[in-house]
């Protein structure tokens, strides 16, 4: 008897969250099985740890480190000690994929309907990350299930795997939304063991996943899926197993994806029906798919890869892996306990495996392909009306290929084709499923002429039809050449290239590159563009027969970007106007193209380029190079361009009134480059170079045109034009009233003047005996002299300056003081 009921399901340990690899000191999650009657607390209590139990099952879980396992395994109550391995789904959710109906044609599912759909009696266990209903998968066909993940009767979908696995499954025919479930009518048990995790499949621990299986044997389901592996071999998972088997369970299992000939568990486990994933046309095991291996062929059977289904929201979904192969392979099973009602578990394997197809196509270790259509009939599915060939295509004296074509027929049938064979000239040479209606034909010579060959159809009761046709077949090869690309041509991975095909024949058809079809560019040739997966491009050309000329040309991948320094100019360097460009090639290989900001460089040296460009204002210049692959790179430096000449402020100012010699300058001179000189001319006439120079202007009265030139270190020059005013002209000035020459006078006299200048009058002065003794600065000038303060006779006359310092003097008068 086992040691633990269900009902201490719910202090199951429920934290799943996937860690790394332990230590063997750090604690973690060990499962360890027991003899019946044993005592769990006896067992670890010594080590000072709590023992959880496996509901269903005389097994425990603790926590501990690694090195724990033997200690207990000296302990005669423990039949096993080991780490707890992680289990995680085999399958995720794929968007794209054809319906269920064709996906299901692999399998036969379809031929399998003809006969059921399942029954509301057969109940399939979905041991998984639970299960929600959808619009495929009402919650009336749903029995009561559990959450042994958190330890609660909820088992709700956290990850959409379940549920999808469960609809695959049964979800409802005819309803016109998602997928057709392979049991249509079958009922299901929700068993929640799995954990969603964020980035990766959905996972839990083996004990929790055992708990699920053991506990679903006791509720008498008939039929266990566990779309979910691990690669570690798990005691307490064939416990499980073996538990679910004595309760009368079958286990369906699938095989995992990870292109592995190892066994992974449950799979491995006998009796568990072990599923893989095949190819169509009846092909061996696909490459994802875990698989067997010559000496240990521990898949019972292969079952297609992809089904539609609705997922938790009710979405479409095509669920893809051996996840979704285990899940055909159950609701197959189910088909079977649908007609044949009680059938012991043990008897619904053998039929299952026994019904399995095999073709030539496969490996002696490859697991046979599950044929739905075939168990159905092995368990008493009748079949009563025999085949019928409806076409046969190619027709009747039709033109074909010499070396192969394709056989289409149109076949009837009240279920389904069991098998097919092709005779050709009265030999058998083919003898296969007809899964997707067609298959290739080799015929056994290779001359032109006619050929003869008879199709059969067998159904699965033994009854058959056939047709016979007769066609013209052309073996001789259309012929041209390959004018690009040229052998070796560079090209980057993932880059394309253009192949050009030319045709000496003229019965060419079609040409291909790397399966993509060319396009008719010229009476006699196609061409186009690929990407090449290799390093080669194989080219098929075809005849109107079929018949194919193979062409191969190599390429060489190079995704080695070229490279390029820029020489000069230098990085901050002053340029002005064009500039020459010079680069070297530091990656020494040929360029297709060199520019430099869309110049193209010319070619200088071996591996020296150069062209002529004028920088933009803000200075960035940028050489692009691009090699025979198209690889391309790119490198610049910073310029600081400089196309003006020097700035600075001049005096004088504008017009500015001046006599006699004056000084011009520029100040507050500036320039990015550096100044090179500043020139001074003055009415034309050169001065010389400096910042200040002076100006004699003579007796000149007018307009003095000064000219300065400012060049900067790079060449550049800015011109500064002043014009001034040479004022050296003296006033006009006039007595307009005073006492006259030789006249006597007394007291104070005054003096009434006129004086004008076109630079204005500073002053008017009255002199005395050679000394001012008045002064006036406004126009109307009135002066004044006190005569008793002079001699008797006195010396007078009248001086006028103007704003320049220009003077003049009026006449000289003679007083007498009376």
């Amino acid at each position: 008897m086992r040691v633990v009921s269900f009902s201490l399901v719910a202090v199951l340990l429920a934290g799943l969250t996937a860690t790394p690899a332990a230590a063997a000191d750090t604690p973690q999650r060990l499962v360890i099985g027991l003899v019946p009657g044993a005592d769990a607390t006896a067992v670890v209590g010594p080590l000072g740890i709590e023992a959880v139990p496996v509901p269903g099952l005389d097994a425990v879980t603790v926590t501990a480190p690694a090195t724990a396992i033997a200690t207990l395994l000296k302990d005669p109550a423990v039949r096993y000690a080991e780490i707890d391995p992680l289990v995680a789904a085999d399958a995720t959710a794929d968007p794209d994929g054809a319906t269920s109906r064709a996906q299901g044609t692999v399998n036969q599912i379809p031929g399998a309907w003809t006969w059921t759909i399942g029954d509301p009696s057969v109940t399939v266990a979905v041991v998984d990350s639970g299960v929600t209903a959808n619009e495929d998968l009402s919650p009336d066909r749903l029995d009561p299930g559990y959450d042994f993940a958190d330890g609660d009767a909820d088992p709700a979908d956290d990850d959409g795997h379940g549920t999808l696995i469960a609809t695959t499954i049964a979800a409802r025919h005819g309803n016109g939304v998602g997928g057709m479930g392979v049991c249509g009518q079958c009922r299901i048990m929700p068993v929640r063991v799995l954990k969603h995790r964020a980035g990766g499949p959905a996972e839990g621990y083996a004990s929790t996943v055992a708990a699920g299986i053991a506990w679903a044997a006791e509720q008498k389901a008939p039929i266990i899926n566990l779309s979910l592996s691990t690669a570690k071999r798990s005691s307490v998972l064939e416990d499980a197993v073996a538990a679910a088997t004595a309760d009368g369970a079958l286990v369906v299992a699938s095989a995992g994806d990870d292109n592995s000939v190892q066994p992974y568990y449950p799979a491995a486990f006998e009796p568990t029906l072990a599923v893989g994933s095949s190819g169509g046309q009846f092909g061996g095991a696909l490459n994802a798919s875990n698989r067997n291996s010559e000496k240990n062929r521990w898949v019972d059977v292969g079952a297609w890869r992809s089904y539609r289904a609705l997922d938790t929201q009710s979405t479409l979904r095509f669920i893809s892996g051996t996840s979704a192969s285990a899940a055909l392979v159950s609701g197959i099973a189910a088909l079977g306990l649908a007609m044949r009602p009680g059938l012991p578990a043990a008897d619904l394997r053998s039929a299952i495996v026994d019904t399995a197809g095999r073709a030539d196509t496969m490996e002696p270790e490859d697991a046979p392909i599950v044929d739905a259509a075939a168990l159905i009939h092995s368990l008493g599915g009748a079949d009563d009306r025999a085949p019928a060939i409806t076409g046969l295509n190619p027709a009747n004296l039709a033109l074909v290929s010499g070396h192969s074509f394709r056989l289409t027929p149109g076949i009837s049938d009240d279920h389904a084709i069991k098998r097919s064979e092709l005779e050709i000239d009265g030999v058998v040479a083919r003898r296969d499923h007809v899964w997707q209606g067609g298959f290739t034909v080799t015929p056994p010579r290779g001359e032109e002429g006619l050929l003869s060959y008879t199709l059969r159809v067998y159904d699965y009761a033994g009854r058959s039809a056939e047709a016979t046709r007769t066609v013209r077949f052309d073996a001789i090869e259309p012929d041209g050449r390959l004018d690009a690309p040229a052998q070796d041509t560079p090209v980057q991975t993932g880059g394309r290239v253009k192949v050009v095909f030319t045709a000496t024949t003229a019965d060419t058809a079609k040409v291909t590159a790397e399966g993509v079809v060319l396009k008719q560019t010229g009476p006699k040739q196609w061409s186009g563009e690929i990407k090449p997966a290799n390093e080669g491009i194989y080219v098929d050309v075809y005849d109107v027969a079929g018949n194919v000329l193979s062409l191969y040309r190599g390429v060489v991948f190079d995704d080695q970007r070229p490279d390029i320094a820029i020489e000069s100019p230098r990085d901050g360097q002053h340029v002005r106007g064009a500039v020459d460009v010079r680069m070297t090639q530091t990656v020494r290989e040929e360029l297709r193209s060199l520019t430099v900001d869309g110049v193209p460089a010319k070619k200088i040296g071996a591996w020296t380029w150069q062209a002529r460009v004028v920088p933009k204002a803000h200075g960035y210049v940028s050489a692009v190079s691009e090699d025979l692959a198209g690889n391309m790179t790119s490198a610049g430096v910073r310029l600081v361009v400089d196309n003006a000449g020097p700035v600075a402020t001049v005096n004088p100012a504008q017009n500015k009134r001046l006599r006699g010699t004056f000084t011009t300058s520029v100040t507050g001179v500036r320039d990015a480059s550096g100044v090179a000189k500043a020139e001074l001319w003055a009415n034309g006439k050169y001065l010389g170079t400096g910042y200040s120079k002076k100006v004699a202007t003579g007796k000149l009265n007018g307009t003095v045109k000064l000219v300065w030139k400012l060049t900067d270190k790079l060449g550049n020059s800015r011109t500064y034009t002043r014009n001034v005013i040479a004022d050296n002209k003296a006033p006009t000035v006039s007595i307009t009233k005073a006492p006259k020459n030789r006249a006597k006078v007394k007291g104070t006299v005054k003096v009434y003047v006129s004086a004008k200048d076109a630079s204005g009058v500073a002053r008017v002065e009255l002199i005395v005996n050679g000394k001012v003794v008045a002064k006036d600065v406004k126009a109307g000038y009135v002066l004044s002299a006190n005569t008793k303060k002079q001699k008797k006779t006195m010396k007078v006359r009248v001086r006028a300056y103007d704003k320049l310092g220009n003077v003049t003097y009026t006449s000289v008068r003679t007083w007498y003081r009376k």
